[in-house]
């Protein structure tokens, strides 16, 4: 994989918008347990905390058109999940399950009580998981893009790298090029309807999917599925807090059924659907997805406030 690649993207898909003379993502890391975790914090004292994952193949950059609005209000940390972004991580650490545990020890090492978890894509079922095992730690529940049940309704290649081994080894191995060089495209324009993503975010994706590290761990993570979405999918409806689930419907990855499929499930729910949007739809959906993760979280702050 050469450069060309890169260069291509940067001409073609980044957005025209003039790049900051600080990048507030520079990456910045800290050690938690065993882990090397890539952050980003905006303290706000006596503010709801807001606790951002990030989705494959990004980071935390998926949240740079957004960031400055919710910090503005909220005391927000943003962290790329070990495994994903530029925090790393083995193949063994890589399920649902095993990465769970990572949120409540980094709201642990940052002294946060209680949080908003938002969780997109690879992150949905990782937020699905520490919201059952840990209920008392979160005040409501953001997912996206991701799936929490068994089968998901996904795109024929995802699935294909779900259900067979072989298909895993050869994403790999002998196929590693080609996969790497999808992610890339799917992560810079494949996954938008519309948006467009900073240079500093095209130059950061391309990192991450051509780190074979990174690359070996997603393909390792898919591999989980089969045992640990059923688990999630029959504890569904023991999950209390509220919970807010958007999608883009026009997500040719994790189809939005899975998303109607979830509401369905979890008792305390809102589905909002925005025609407009693509896989990533956080960023496609724009200043519609901003205002309704605003009021989604000043609303159920304050209802946690008067049951306390």
């Amino acid at each position: 994989m050469t450069q060309s690649l890169l260069n291509r993207a940067l001409s073609q898909f980044a957005s025209d918008q003039p790049e900051p003379a600080v990048d507030p993502f520079a990456p910045q890391f800290v050690s938690v347990g065993k882990f090397t975790i890539r952050f980003l914090r905006s303290e706000k004292p006596n503010a709801p905390t807001l606790l951002l994952l990030n989705g494959l193949p990004q980071s935390i950059r998926m949240w740079e058109s957004s960031f400055e609005h919710f910090s503005a209000r909220f005391d927000v940390l943003a962290f790329d999940i070990p495994g994903f972004g530029l925090s790393k991580a083995k193949e063994t650490d890589m399920s649902p399950g095993k990465l769970s545990d990572v949120i409540t020890q980094v709201m642990d090492h940052f002294n946060i009580q209680k949080a908003h978890l938002v969780g997109p894509d690879v992150g949905v079922p990782i937020a699905l998981t520490a919201v059952i095992n840990h209920p008392q730690r979160f005040l409501s529940l953001n997912i996206f893009d991701g799936p929490g049940s068994f089968p998901p309704k996904l795109s024929p290649i995802l699935m294909a790298v779900i259900k067979s081994r072989f298909v895993r080894w050869l994403a790999k191995g002998f196929m590693k090029k080609s996969v790497m060089k999808t992610n890339f495209l799917t992560a810079v324009n494949e996954g938008y309807h519309h948006y467009k993503p900073s240079r500093q975010a095209i130059k950061e994706y391309y990192d991450i999917t051509h780190n074979e590290q990174a690359h070996t761990c997603s393909v390792s993570f898919f591999g989980t599925y089969s045992t640990e979405l059923p688990w999630i999918e029959q504890r569904l409806k023991d999950i209390e807090i509220p919970t807010l689930i958007t999608w883009g419907k026009l997500d040719p990855f994790v189809l939005v059924d899975n998303g109607e499929f979830l509401a369905r499930h979890i008792q305390n729910n809102r589905l909002v659907i925005f025609d407009h949007a693509s896989h990533f739809s956080s960023e496609d959906a724009g200043q519609a997805y901003v205002d309704l993760l605003i009021n989604w979280v000043e609303e159920h702050s304050d209802r946690a406030g008067a049951k306390g």
